[in-house]
């Protein structure tokens, strides 16, 4: 099952964009085959920056990586890279048991010196040192540059050795440690990095201890606690196979194994792999960071948090959990300092990794400070409350009384802090002025506050009760709740009208951002969409279901970002159309890297994002199976063109098992987790339904036609739920069958093509594919991939290509020795038709002429016919290669 989502390379992935990501939660990897073999090295704990480890190169693998019969995969379950070419396989890994990145190699010349580095770059200052087979670059620093600095040292330390003959190593400059050897005699040698938390010491004792002799033991002592760790991993995994004519069914699983993959390969870190969004493990761009690197965003970690817990793996979540239960000392300081008049915990949005509220260095654009002027989240003031929410979604999970203890005072002092941010005004209600999150800022009642009061509020009384504290607490909020407002109304036409609950019979109304409707935006958030998910107050069946409909049809920004919670929104509502348009949306503007991760620009970029694929995996379980708010719900959003067969773990310890087909289930079973009153829709309406105990069959609630019903579930039990009189249906175990090639929908890719076959070319110029004719020259005029986009290109080894038009089935020719503009009008190759394809680090090629050595231009723009006359690539000269279009 795993395996059908392998990452498979048709070509070497050969500039950093194409790059494949390992890790073991603390240690990451970014890995391509730029010089043979490349890997930029990352760590969760290189604050403040987020500083990479160095690039590690190994050479005498380009003639793997430059063979023609070149083939690689990221084998997913094994968590391992494999490629072959040339005689020569590799296999890299970074050890789920250890600091250490390994690259075993097979096929080389064993009397061939080969070479590997560690390299840092400039303005770096590491010290290069070298002693016997062990090279080491090592770093450190001290966090103390700007507000909110903690002081501590930081660093980061690589130390490389090889398994071999004669290994010697070196430092040739104070920015490279590099290890020589000769293979052994059978041709096979290893390549051991080691990469520990580093804040100063003895870097070659440390490689040293670190390594412990890994570059000569047997491999399956290396190997095996790697593979047993991820082996054990995935059968603790809710997987999910989906599969439809169209193939969109089949992509979407991809991505959510992908992303099952690379969550376990970047959150066993004592803080999380993630900021911003950003799967910062596997960055690619040396030391360029987006955003703020010392920083964590809630909002793009909370769609992380609930993928995990559907899939039931919990654990993945706790460096987030642990981000903020250790630093509440600091919270509470920055709130007594930046939020006067307060009290508890106003927890940051922006938090910096050692608990306040500061942004880049300063306070201008700090997060829980009303001592400064509003601006993003300077007065968002429900990250508390919602992380107290997840605390205790994950404690209904788990049924984990000591996490529920151990991270109950986040949730008091988030409850102590909104219960002294609320004034009762002369209605009698609570009213606030915060920030609608990031979109509206300094408003009276935002959306954000009153739905988080609304859910918040009774969760912090049950987890109080549960834990028998806090009695006066229990009582303050229990007199808050009746007083809390309804969510605010305005009009779906111009949303500029403040409206009231009693209009929502018109029809025409939807949740608005605040009671201030007409107040500046200052970003595209969906607001009134959050009383729906994470707060759960609007579901697929309620009182507020149709103005929750409402809400998301009229929504402002549709698909506005790779963190668009649109399709979570749609599933959750029970939508089941908008949620597959939803996910399909978001993949094909934003899935832009071969690694299946997404960019925030819709372009390649600086670095990979996790947030796109974190979305579909949180939505594609809530689609399938969800029990939020108490009540088992089988396939409310699930689209009837896909085959959908999985798991999905749900309250108490339990898992649900669904097969569905043509939108209706045909096998609903479940394995309760711990004795309880399991209230379950049905998944048949109208239609008899009856519960037998799975392991006996025997009845254990009798035939009945009600909307919903409730099974007496005990620990340990297994309870199948079948259309009354069905024919009983033996056990199968989910299998599938282990990806061969790159997958592609639309212009998203996972993995990479041979580079032969159908593509398309799309202008940077002007973002319109190139388009071909018989007599007519190339012209970037298209905005859609048809016959005449499409090009028949040709590996001619070398680095060059030709391309022959689909239009016309002929070459395409930089005419008249490249004075010409670029026609399809010849039959064979020659030097007209020949063109070097350069792949550019940001993602895009660009093409040569060889019969002049010119680059290939849009020209003007894209305006005009495509012309090989420039001597340097910018914009006009670069192009998106659409691969696999037919």
């Amino acid at each position: 099952m795993v395996r059908r989502s392998d990452i498979v390379l048709g070509r070497a992935n050969a500039v950093p964009t194409e790059s494949l990501p390992l890790g073991n939660g603390a240690l990451g990897a970014a890995v391509w085959a730029a010089g043979g073999f490349t890997a930029q090295l990352n760590r969760t704990d290189t604050f403040p920056s987020r500083k990479s480890l160095g690039h590690v190169v190994i050479p005498g693998l380009s003639k793997m990586t430059t063979a023609a019969d070149f083939t690689g995969k990221l084998d997913l379950y094994d968590g391992m890279l494999r490629q072959s070419g040339g005689g020569m396989t590799l296999t890299a890994f970074i050890r789920a048991d250890t600091q250490q990145l390994v690259v075993d190699v097979t096929g080389a010349d064993p009397n061939a010196t080969q070479t590997a580095q560690v390299k840092l770059w400039s303005p770096r200052t590491p010290t290069a040192r070298a002693s016997g087979a062990v090279a080491a670059l090592a770093e450190t620093w001290v966090d103390n540059q700007g507000a909110g600095a903690s002081g501590r040292t930081f660093g980061s330390l690589a130390g490389i050795t090889a398994g071999g003959r004669n290994v010697v190593a070196s430092a040739p400059n104070n920015l490279t440690g590099q290890v020589a050897f000769q293979p052994n005699a059978d041709g096979s040698f290893r390549v051991v990095v080691a990469a520990p938390t580093w804040t100063g010491g003895d870097s070659i004792a440390t490689t040293n201890a670190v390594l412990n002799g890994a570059a000569t033991r047997p491999a399956s002592e290396v190997r095996n606690p790697h593979l047993q760790w991820w082996h054990d991993y995935w059968q603790r995994a809710g997987l999910i196979k989906i599969s439809s004519q169209d193939g969109t069914g089949d992509y979407v699983e991809n991505l959510r194994t992908i992303y099952l993959y690379s969550a376990a390969a970047q959150s066993r870190g004592v803080l999380p792999g993630s900021q911003a969004g950003v799967a910062d493990l596997f960055t690619f761009s040396q030391d360029k960071r987006d955003w703020y690197p010392s920083g964590y965003w809630f909002w793009n970690l909370r769609m992380q948090v609930a993928a995990n817990l559907s899939a039931g793996l919990p654990a993945l979540n706790d460096p987030m959990f642990r981000l903020y239960k250790d630093n509440q000392d600091a919270i509470a300081t920055w709130t007594s300092q930046r939020m006067p008049g307060r009290q508890g915990l106003c927890v940051p949005e922006t938090m910096r990794f050692n608990g306040n509220g500061t942004y880049d260095g300063g306070t201008s654009n700090a997060s829980c400070d009303s001592i400064i002027a509003p601006t993003y989240n300077s007065l968002t003031v429900t990250t508390g409350a919602e992380i107290g929410l997840w605390v205790w979604e994950h404690y209904r999970m788990t049924d984990d009384r000591a996490f529920l203890t151990a991270h109950y005072p986040l949730i008091k002092g988030a409850a102590q802090f909104l219960l002294s941010h609320a004034t009762t005004g002369a209605d009698g209600k609570l009213h606030t002025f915060s920030n609608a999150h990031e979109t509206q800022w300094g408003v009276t009642d935002p959306t954000t506050d009153i739905a988080a009061m609304q859910a918040f509020f009774p969760v912090a009384v049950k987890a109080a009760q549960t834990l028998g504290v806090d009695s006066a607490l229990v009582g303050q909020l229990n007199a808050a709740i009746p007083k809390l407002q309804a969510l605010p109304r305005t009009d779906t036409a111009t949303q500029t009208q403040l409206l009231t609950p009693a209009q929502d019979a018109n029809g025409t109304t939807m949740i608005g951002l605040s009671t201030q409707p007409t107040a500046a935006r200052h970003n595209s958030e969906n607001i009134g969409l959050e009383a729906v998910w994470p707060y759960n107050l609007i579901g697929d069946s309620g009182p507020l279901t149709a103005v929750g409909r409402r809400t998301y049809t009229s929504r402002s920004y549709v698909n506005g970002n790779d963190w668009s919670y649109d399709a979570l929104h749609a599933a959750r509502l029970g939508l089941a159309t908008d949620m597959k348009t939803a996910l399909l949306a978001a993949i094909r503007q934003y899935q832009v890297y071969p690694s299946g991760m997404a960019s925030f620009t819709a372009q390649p970029a600086f670095e990979p994002y996790i947030e796109q694929s974190g979305v579909l995996a949180a939505t594609v379980p809530e689609a399938l199976a969800t029990d939020y708010d108490g009540l088992l719900r089988i396939a409310p959003a699930w689209p009837t063109d896909w085959t959908g067969e999985g798991t999905v773990a749900i309250g108490h310890k339990s898992r649900v098992h669904v097969q569905i087909t043509n939108g209706s289930p045909t096998t609903v079973a479940i394995s309760s987790g711990a004795a309880q009153q399991l209230n379950v829709r049905s998944p048949w309406p109208g239609q008899s339904v009856t519960v037998l105990d799975g392991q006996t069959r025997a009845t254990i609630v009798a035939a009945q036609s009600n909307a919903t019903f409730t099974i007496p579930a005990q620990a340990g039990r297994t309870y199948l739920v079948e259309k009354t009189g069905a024919t009983a249906q033996p056990f199968q175990q989910l299998s599938g069958t282990p990806a061969t090639a790159a997958r592609r929908y639309d212009r998203a890719t996972i993995g990479l093509t041979k580079g032969t076959g159908a593509v398309a070319l799309k202008a940077r110029a002007n973002g319109k594919y190139v388009t071909a004719g018989t007599g007519t020259p190339l012209i970037a005029n298209a905005t859609t991939i048809g016959t005449a986009q499409q090009y028949v290109m040709t590996d001619l080894g070398g680095g060059n290509v030709s391309l022959r038009a689909k239009a016309n089935n002929l070459l395409v020719a930089a005419d008249d020795a490249g004075a010409g503009p670029l026609l399809a009008k010849n039959q064979n190759v020659g030097s007209w038709e020949t063109f070097q394809l350069i792949r550019n680090g940001d993602g895009s090629v660009s093409l040569r002429a060889q019969v002049n050595n010119k680059l290939v231009c849009a020209d003007n723009g894209g305006a005009a016919p495509l012309i090989a006359n420039r001597d340097a690539i910018g914009p006009w000269e670069q192009f998106d290669l659409i691969e696999g279009v037919a």
